[in-house]
């Protein structure tokens, strides 16, 4: 399904009109928005202006637009307009080429969702329409597998409990099926008689949450409460429901789907913004230098007609000073523009597209899994903002989800909490068997083999906790009761639908709980709108639905109450125990074993349940129906009456659910920690659950500090405290656990004690979070620090969480895609995110620094010569090359390489960086990539200009006698020579840069000599092909003479000898830990890596085998050679045979 993006958004109202069910004719007056779809961004006629409009508003586009247009005016413009036409279109080609092949994409996704057919009902029988001419109001026929094509409100459904049936794949990702209801006014109402109903639906005007709706609709005297569960969102495809009758609500650009689609968040990289401000530098360098030669060039021509300073053979100029300065200050801007590379732009966004394919055709970030069809399917990565793949490499730190995140999601019963007793799963089985008083047949007899493991592994939970199975003689009837309560209060408090006898549940905690009821004796057989029934041991048991409370992270619990077989009114509430503690009253002794169950690191919940009186329930259910039935305030008068009904609850027991880690989450964590990142674990688990997780996965490894103080003040004293206590050169790892209020007085109120403690510590746990937190959190951290944040979670309620963080990483998990579809890259597993931000990320940062300061190095080195030049010939702006070497130089002729560079390039191997991520520290603080690094290789362009200058100056200008019968060589000589010399020089400047060679580098170099050779041939021997004529003829002048070939390779030296000294000394003398890296990879080799790698079956024993074997083939004591050591050759020499070394995949 094709999203829509709204150009244009609707000014909220505070009511919706009412639509008048199926009256066209008045619906039509009240200017409903229609349903067609438009998601391009142009049309043939808008896209010239919107296309140039876009492209303009870039600095540097409208940098070079300025500088063609002053090449244009022949009065003050020093070279010919092609030099700035050619690059400008060129770079203008490029981007209208890409805009126009995803416009058409667009264009046919609409064309195709405006003309699918549709079945609109009416008076005279159905009719058939496209989905761009349904209207609000219309009533429509939808047939299984049809896609939504508005927001409906279904008032028939050949279902006869009234459910319709939905795949939200399209939306959320979620391939499990979801029910929508009818309106129970209309279960069992034949579809004529529904028809000639007469009324007004009443909606709350658009809004774009997918959980919240709310309606009304009026038939006679009857009012009709609607929500969210009543309502078919666009986009969701009807599954397993034969017909459906719907009556449209929302059209166009009022769909729930439409307003989610709003532009999204845009990013820019700090390679991006130091690329910016380095071109806002430049710019300003370039017109103070322009300004002061403008001045001198004045000035000079003042004294041109003055025959004691020479230029008595001038002709005389009328000019004033001040005019002739004016115009030489353009002609300067247009000549010294070329110190800005009107490519780099453009080449960048290149490298970023085919960095992010490479990244996505890694295997390492592929899974291979199991269909549900049973077929083996391979599933990647998906990197959805290539402009942020450097950002990548300068994550400082990770904040992350643990739910579905670092654990698989999912939930298996392990143990329980009932009354005094405390049991396993093979306890709460034998427990049963009892109660039947059944020898031979038991309950856990028709356990399947996944839930036999279970058993013993619950069996093992209670052994930690020392608590041992109840003796048979101490099994009263009275708890016997109380177990019964707990597993129906499992089976019954949720809203899990079955469909042919497989549960389906939004929670998987819910899922959780009714197959380990169903495992106990008490199975739900099925729910509809109005009842729920169970098998309890054999015997069906219909309950009627009278309210169901549904969780939400501000309740924290959930209820149904019900009405029993016998008339007794129960309600059954299951949540957190911080919540459910204070909402009880009795018997609390099994939340006793709570803290030990969070100990094992295991989930839990508080289940209770109490009777309501008919005297009770009446008045408060009248009520409650009213209340549903409002649009204004509708659900703070609904949480009011459920806050007065869940009140003086009797707890029956604590579930106690394991939700094991993902496989390579504790090698990632602890390769994270290693690379200098610090790690947010955000939980809403409570502390103990957090800090047992955080045990498993290697996020707490050594001291932890929990702050979980009442009042701010104390909180401020215990960070005092803590501060006090950690010693920062121990070098030992510590942990900070901040649970509830603590958070925010951290993150706000003493901000500054925080950040002086986050930099001591490796890691933090928060606990006892909510989703709207996370967010806010992330925030607090990005705006304290400074420093790049990267978010990365599961769930829809991680979505607020990855957008806010500087790079949002979003796994496909099980409940769904919400989380990958609003992420900057999604990946499969968290294991994945090592090797994301540690090789992709690194390489990327390292190639894009690399393109960018190479490319602004190359035009300082070759186009700076023009600024000496200028000082002998009198300020008057004159060119050294040939126009057309001007025009390719940025597009053909250097070009190339860089952006090979900025793809292929890498320092280290993945296996090298694995073993010793540390390396990633010098990265992160900014010793690699910096502006002042590209400022230093500005200068060193700058370097080898002067060099190329003083070489002519001083060698060719004096010794200039290359023509026949004694005639020098004049400007042609010149022109060509320097053109050779400082072409050959930049490109063996690349190539020493160069730290990764293939056959694509090589073969770019031989491209651009071939360009070169081609282009600057015609230039020397065709008429008119250069404006100038600067080298016609110049080969024969210049590769005649032998001067020449010694004088270029001087030019070489001087230009290089600084750059390979700096190496030298660098490596030699002050090597960095990548240097040493290095040299450790060359002793030792990784010719192997890549040769044997497989893609294992995700959750079975080879994904865990090939995590072990993935060792590389360098000495396990590297770190401690490399710590110690400083010069590569004792290194080298302390290098010693591992013999108990992994071999190399």
């Amino acid at each position: 399904m094709v999203r829509r993006i709204r150009l244009f958004k609707t000014r909220p109202r505070e009511s919706y009109q009412p639509i008048r069910l199926f009256d066209d004719a008045v619906n039509k007056k009240k200017h409903f928005p229609n349903n067609v779809m438009r998601t391009t961004k142009y049309t043939l006629l808008s896209f010239p202006l919107k296309f140039l409009y876009q492209q303009f508003t870039m600095v540097t586009n409208l940098y070079f637009l300025a500088i063609m247009i002053i090449c244009c005016i022949p009065s003050i413009s020093t070279v010919t307009p092609i030099t700035s036409i050619v690059p400008l279109i060129f770079v203008l080609l490029v981007a209208a080429v890409k805009e126009i092949y995803e416009d058409s994409r667009r264009r046919l996704a609409d064309r195709k969702f405006n003309q699918s057919k549709f079945v609109k009902h009416t008076p005279d029988g159905d009719v058939d329409v496209t989905s761009s001419d349904i209207k609000t109001g219309m009533f429509i026929k939808l047939r299984h597998n049809e896609i939504v094509p508005a927001d409906c409100i279904p008032l028939f459904s050949s279902n006869e409990e009234g459910i319709v049936y939905v795949e939200t794949a399209a939306i959320d990702g979620e391939t499990n099926l979801k029910q929508i209801l009818v309106p129970g006014y209309f279960i069992g109402t034949p579809i004529e008689k529904t028809f000639s109903n007469s009324g007004d639906l009443i909606c709350e005007y658009p809004q774009p949450r997918f959980d919240q709706f709310k309606a009304s609709l009026s038939i006679g005297e009857n009012k009709i409460s609607i929500n969210e569960k009543n309502l078919l969102i666009q986009g969701t495809k009807i599954k397993n429901t034969e017909i459906v009758y719907a009556v449209v609500c929302y059209c166009g650009e009022h769909t729930k789907l439409s307003l989610n689609q709003t532009p999204p968040q845009v990013k820019k990289s700090r390679i991006d913004k130091k690329f910016n401000i380095f071109v806002f530098v430049m710019i300003v360098v370039q017109t103070v230098i322009c300004l002061v030669l403008a001045l001198v060039a004045g000035f000079r021509h003042s004294t041109l007609n003055d025959a004691q300073n020479g230029f008595w053979y001038l002709p005389k100029d009328s000019e004033s000073p001040f005019y002739y300065g004016f115009k030489k200050f353009f002609g300067y801007f247009t000549l010294i523009s070329y110190i800005i590379p009107i490519s780099c732009q453009v080449s960048l966004e290149l490298c970023k597209f085919l960095q992010g394919l490479f990244i996505e055709h890694d295997d390492d970030m592929k899974i291979r899994t199991i269909s549900p069809e049973g077929e083996e399917q391979v599933l990647g990565m998906n990197a959805k903002s290539t402009n942020l793949n450097d950002e990548l490499g300068m994550v400082r730190y990770v904040l992350s989800d643990k739910t579905g995140t670092l654990t698989e999601n999912i939930m298996k019963f392990k143990a329980c909490s009932v009354g005094k007793g405390s049991y396993g799963y093979k306890d709460l089985i034998e427990l049963l068997r009892i109660v039947r008083q059944v020898e031979t047949e038991s309950v856990g007899s028709e356990c399947s083999e996944e839930n036999a493991e279970e058993s013993d592994n619950g069996t093992l939970v209670v052994e930690t906790l020392k608590v041992s199975s109840l003796p048979k003689t101490d099994f009263t009837s009275e708890q016997c009761e109380k177990v019964v309560s707990f597993i129906t209060c499992m089976a019954i408090c949720n809203t899990v639908s079955v469909n042919n006898g497989t549960y389906s549940a939004q929670s998987p905690d819910e899922e959780a709980l009714c197959k380990a009821a169903k495992d106990f004796g008490i199975e739900l057989v099925s729910r509809n709108q109005k009842t729920v029934t169970l098998n309890v041991f054999g015997t069906l048991h219909i309950y009627s639905i009278l309210a169901v409370f549904e969780f939400n992270s501000d309740r924290k619990r959930m209820s149904t109450l019900v009405r029993k077989d016998d008339g007794t009114i129960e309600l059954w509430t299951k949540g957190a125990d911080n919540v459910m503690d204070q909402l009880c009253e009795g018997d609390k002794s099994s939340l006793s074993q709570i803290v030990k169950f969070s100990e094992c690191g295991l989930r839990t919940l508080v289940l209770a349940k109490r009777v309501v009186s008919d005297s009770e329930f009446a008045p408060w259910y009248e009520r409650y129906d009213d209340a549903t039935n409002i649009l204004e305030g509708r659900d703070d008068a609904i949480n009011q009456l459920q806050n007065e009904m869940e009140c003086k609850l009797e707890i029956v027991g604590v579930s106690a659910i394991e939700d094991k880690l993902q496989d390579g989450v504790c090698e990632t964590i602890d390769m994270l920690i290693r690379a200098g990142i610090k790690i947010f674990m955000i939980t809403g688990d409570k502390m103990e659950t957090a800090i047992n997780i955080g045990k498993s996965c290697k996020l707490i490894t050594g001291k932890y500090f929990t702050i979980a103080e009442q009042t701010a003040e104390e909180c401020s004293k215990k960070l005092d405290e803590i501060l006090g206590a950690i010693d920062a050169d121990s070098g030992e790892n510590c942990t900070l656990v901040i649970t509830e209020k603590n958070n925010d007085w951290c993150l706000t109120t003493y901000r500054n004690k925080f950040k002086k403690l986050v930099k001591l510590v490796d890691s933090v746990v928060c606990c006892r979070v909510t989703p709207k937190e996370k967010a806010e959190i992330t925030k607090c951290v990005k705006k304290m620090t400074g420093e790049v944040v990267l978010t990365i979670g599961d769930g829809a309620n991680d979505v607020p969480m990855i957008n806010t963080g500087s790079v949002g990483v979003g796994i496909y998990g099980k409940e769904g895609t919400q989380a990958a579809r609003a992420s900057d890259f999604a990946i499969r597993k968290f294991r994945h995110l090592g090797k994301l931000i540690l090789f992709h990320g690194r390489c990327s940062l390292l190639r894009n620094s690399e393109l960018i300061k190479l490319c602004f190095f190359k035009n300082a080195a070759f186009f700076l010569i023009m600024l000496s030049y200028s000082f002998l010939s009198n300020c008057t702006a004159q060119v050294v090359y040939d126009d057309y070497v001007m025009t390719f130089f940025n597009i053909l002729f250097t070009q190339i390489q860089p952006i090979l560079i900025g793809v292929f390039d890498r320092d280290l191997t993945w296996q090298t960086i694995r073993v010793f991520p540390e390396i990633n520290r010098d990265l992160i603080d900014g010793h690699r990539g910096s502006v002042w690094n590209f400022v230093l290789w500005w200068f060193y362009g700058a370097y080898q200009s002067l060099i190329f200058f003083l070489v002519f100056y001083w060698i060719i200008l004096p010794t200039d006698v290359n023509g026949p019968n004694g005639i020098n060589g004049g400007m042609i000589y010149t022109s060509l020579s320097i053109t050779i010399y400082s072409l050959l020089t930049v490109i063996v400047t690349i190539i020493i840069e160069t730290k990764t060679w293939n056959g694509i580098l090589f073969a770019g170099h031989v491209v651009s000599l071939i360009c070169i050779i081609v282009i600057y041939t015609l230039t020397c021997y065709i008429p008119g092909y250069s404006t100038y004529n600067i080298s016609w003829h110049g080969y024969y002048l210049v590769f005649r003479s032998f001067d020449f070939y010694l004088v270029c390779l001087l030019v070489v030296m001087l230009s290089v000898t600084p750059l390979i000294l700096r190496k030298f000394i660098q490596r030699r003398f002050f090597p960095s830990l990548y240097h040493l890296a290095q040299e450790m990879e060359n002793v030792k080799g990784l010719n192997n890596y890549g040769q044997c790698r497989n893609i294992p079956v995700e959750g079975s024993s080879e994904v865990k085998e090939l995590l072990e074997s993935c060792t590389p083939a360098i000495p396990k004591n590297l770190s401690l050679l490399i710590t110690k050591s400083r010069f590569p050759s004792e290194v080298e020499m302390s290098i010693e045979p591992d013999e108990n070394q992994t071999s190399q995949v």
